[in-house]
């Protein structure tokens, strides 16, 4: 019994780590997604496009936004990568790094 419940509780514990991840994975490209909206736009700005990126995680992500980098790449094509820690179901030191990056075509 008690090494059924061991391994009932470790699988758990994973299921809500990938979770965590994925649902820190979507977090993360809608907020790249609205970097690279806003940078790309016609007036838009790269600072414009990271100040976007971390509104949108801050919003979205709240407390355990923590540890977050946001890059954008100037040019005809616009990207943002957003990086990160995800939120670890038994600690900070338990999460795993999540990085996306999206990218629009710079307006003309």
């Amino acid at each position: 019994m008690l090494f059924g419940f061991v391994a009932v509780l470790f699988v758990m514990l994973l299921l809500f780590e990938t979770i965590a991840f994925w649902h820190t994975r979507n977090v993360f490209g809608a907020a790249a997604a609205e970097g690279a909206r806003v940078a790309a736009a016609y007036d838009g700005t790269c600072a414009q496009g990271v100040a976007a990126a971390r509104t949108s995680v801050r919003e979205a992500g709240g407390s355990w936004a923590k540890g977050l980098r946001v890059t954008c790449v100037d040019g005809p094509l616009v990207t943002v990568v957003v990086t990160g820690r995800t939120p670890g179901v038994l600690g900070k030191a338990v999460g795993m790094k999540a990085s996306v990056s999206e990218s629009a075509p710079k307006e003309q």
